[in-house]
């Protein structure tokens, strides 16, 4: 399977939107941004979480709701096989979505390349996450960014069985896939997507390897799926990951954010907990 796997904010959903629209003939935005009811054009290839409780009741003998977190761990390399199969079947290969950091979680491995082929990881400057997360979980700047430096944190789950991802802090999260040599992993920051949309892409799906594939399209998705034109399309409906502390794509596609609204201290303590990692990447 093909996962796109990510810290919060990062861009996994226009990724995966964008890999859908290219695949999916007389669409608009229009379309997209209702992507997770059943009768959009584009469901069958956004429809498949890593963190859907489906797969893992597929292996538990009691009601999934009832299992804890760990005991989810434990059936998840069963799930996901379940999961395999299930996208095996999908006349497109679809993008999987994860907010899982390549790690362990009491010790079991959380990554198994019997089951993971692909990932594509976009990373995003944390400052600029702040803000972002912040906002949709009606947190403090201040709050979110010590959470982002939590070694334990993780994303809840829900009373559906939901599993919950294990993040740790963003600078773990980055470097584990950055650094991973257990899965072939493609490394992209959501700012050069952002600025080169169509060249970013069209590099994502060569990695994937997307059969046939043609630039003109790849353009056709990028003015399809840009924040921009999905917030011009009235989008005010939720998407999924607003249900674990997620506002996806649907906010406005201006950069630096932080810049203007992130507070000094908070600015200077992102930089200090994790300046290693932004230097590497170019944030600072």
């Amino acid at each position: 399977m093909d996962f796109v796997a990510s810290y919060p904010e990062s861009g996994n959903t226009w990724i995966r939107l964008a890999h859908a629209a290219y695949h999916a003939d007389d669409i608009g935005p229009s379309d997209l941004v209702q992507f997770d009811e059943e009768e959009s054009p584009v469901s069958h290839l956004m429809q498949y979480s890593d963190a859907d409780p489906y797969y893992y009741q597929s292996v538990c003998p009691f009601p999934i709701e009832r299992a804890d977190l760990y005991t989810k761990v434990r059936l998840r390399p069963a799930a996901m096989l379940v999961l395999e199969r299930e996208v095996s079947r999908a006349p497109v290969p679809p993008l999987v979505k994860s907010h899982h950091l390549q790690g362990r979680a009491d010790a079991f491995p959380l990554w198994n390349s019997q089951w993971t082929d692909k990932v594509v990881n976009p990373v995003r400057d944390p400052r600029e996450i702040c803000c972002l997360y912040a906002d949709h979980n009606d947190k403090s700047y201040a709050e979110t960014a010590q959470f982002m430096a939590e070694g334990d944190a993780r994303i809840d789950g829900d009373d559906t069985g939901r599993v919950q991802y294990f993040l740790s802090t963003w600078s773990n999260h980055v470097e584990g896939w950055f650094n991973s040599d257990e899965s072939r992993v493609f490394t992209v920051r959501y700012e050069d997507v952002q600025m080169h949309p169509v060249d970013a892409l069209y590099d994502i799906f060569k990695f994937l390897e997307v059969p046939e594939l043609d630039k003109d399209r790849v353009r056709e998705a990028v003015e399809k799926t840009h924040p921009n034109a999905l917030q011009a399309a009235g989008a005010n409906h939720a998407p999924p990951e607003a249900q674990n502390g997620q506002s996806g794509v649907f906010h406005s596609g201006e950069a630096h954010r932080w810049e203007d609204e992130l507070p000094v201290d908070v600015a200077r303590k992102i930089e200090e907990d994790h300046g290693e990692m932004m230097a590497a990447l170019g944030y600072l």
